[in-house]
């Protein structure tokens, strides 16, 4: 037996099905200029769970806009060739704007310069 989504007549799907829309929460860690221009540690992000790379751009725009021209394109489509973002410590993003991401609650997305030396 299905049990349909109240708040959408006929969709088919059931209510506690999730849905592409869902909103997460996710930290994102900023590391070397990128920490120093936004002047945090990390920003907490509310993404729908199917973000692309762009919208994680654009969210982390939108909360310091610091990054823009530094570390994110001035148009806020993505970041800039020279950042990179890691997901949980454990993938590196391919960095192409249109990269679709499968985001949950708690992910930690590192945001730092591909160009960092040690």
């Amino acid at each position: 037996m299905t049990v349909l989504d109240p708040g959408k007549p006929n969709s088919g799907k059931p209510a506690n099905a999730q849905t592409e829309d869902a909103q997460v929460e996710v930290t994102v860690e900023l590391f070397g200029t990128a920490r120093i221009a936004c002047e945090k540690h990390d920003v907490a992000l509310r993404l729908p769970s199917s973000s692309t790379v762009a919208d994680v751009a654009q969210a982390l725009a939108e909360a310091c806009p610091e990054l823009v021209g530094m570390a994110i394109l001035e148009d806020m489509s993505g970041l800039m060739k020279s950042y990179t973002l890691n997901l949980n410590g454990t993938a590196f993003l391919s960095g192409l704007a249109d990269q679709r991401l499968e985001l949950r609650d708690g992910d930690t997305l590192l945001l730092f310069s591909s160009q960092a030396g040690g």
